[in-house]
């Protein structure tokens, strides 16, 4: 993990610089008399003065130290920033995969139970719908149709849960749908792929054989063995969910960390983007670690091993 992260940083900070333009000239850009000696100052100013190396150690001492710097345009600690916007994001990604999982491991095992039946047939044919949808699109689709046909729209202002519940769950309902929609089809299908496999085994056949009940055949001995690889796609799905969420909060106006990021690009605000990056690929990597520690939760030959 420590590894990973160290190296995505030196690209995240890389890429940042590659990006063309930068918050000098966004600074500048509307003063025509700006002199190279004014220039030079805001830069040392903003700590963007000296080589890449030096920019980088000055980066990463600080985010050790847990001091991640203040925004370059709004002088604002970026800990307020993401303390403010994390919540946000997180409750929209935990939503969306509640809402994916709920609806797409059952899907799933009933399409393979009762396979080349109308419902196996109509669980692929959503499936591959889902996976076609783009999220954005599927966003902006549920807000027309809910204003026009409806005539209601979720609230603009955020509100946290635990201030108004109800109200919250308005806010987040269709956001967590738009993104939920291809990971809900990415489950359903594997899980059906992995359910067909896997009551097809020996040893599935033998408890059949034995007497068990069916359903206890189904959540015991097939369901649980079938999960394996599907907790490995729902894992990286996350972060595919995460980069759905950037889009999505930009549509429905939620402040969160794919929204701040987004704003960030297409000001150069190096320290927001850095940061947001880094903390959205710190997640990623301790979500696959504990995809990992699932694994022997589900198959105890993987502890003993």
């Amino acid at each position: 993990m420590v590894a990973t992260l160290f190296a995505v940083s030196i690209v995240i900070f890389l890429m940042v610089r590659l990006l063309p333009g930068n918050i000098i000239d966004i600074m500048f850009g509307g003063d025509a008399q700006s002199t190279p000696e004014q220039r030079a100052q805001a830069a040392k100013q903003l700590g963007l003065d000296g080589s890449y190396p030096e920019q980088y150690w000055s980066w990463m001492s600080g985010v050790l130290q847990g001091d991640f710097g203040n925004s370059l345009l709004s002088q604002r600690p970026i800990s307020e920033i993401f303390a403010d916007a994390l919540p946000i994001t997180v409750e929209l990604i935990v939503l969306g995969l509640l809402i994916a999982t709920v609806v797409g491991v059952p899907l799933g095992v009933i399409s393979a139970v009762r396979r080349n039946s109308a419902s196996d047939y109509a669980s692929r044919v959503g499936g591959l719908i889902g996976i076609s949808v783009p999220n954005f699109w599927l966003a902006t689709l549920l807000l027309i149709f809910f204003s026009r046909v409806f005539n209601w729209v979720p609230p603009l202002q955020y509100v946290s849960f635990f201030d108004d519940p109800w109200k919250n769950i308005q806010e987040f309902f269709m956001p967590a749908i738009a993104i939920s929609v291809f990971t809900l089809a990415i489950t359903m299908r594997m899980v059906r792929a992995t359910m067909l496999e896997v009551l097809n085994l020996d040893y599935v056949r033998t408890a059949r054989a034995k007497g068990v009940p069916r359903r206890h055949v189904l959540r015991k001995h097939a369901l649980r063995n079938a999960l394996i690889p599907v907790v490995t796609v729902v894992g990286f799905e996350v972060g595919v969910l995460i980069g759905g969420a950037a889009v999505v909060e930009i549509i429905f106006g939620l402040p969160g960390v794919g929204y701040i990021l987004l704003n960030a690009i297409f000001q150069r605000d190096y320290p927001v983007i850095q940061n947001a990056t880094l903390l959205i690929a710190a997640v990623f990597v301790v979500v696959n670690m504990l995809v990992d520690v699932v694994y022997g939760w589900l198959d105890p030959r993987i502890s003993v091993s």
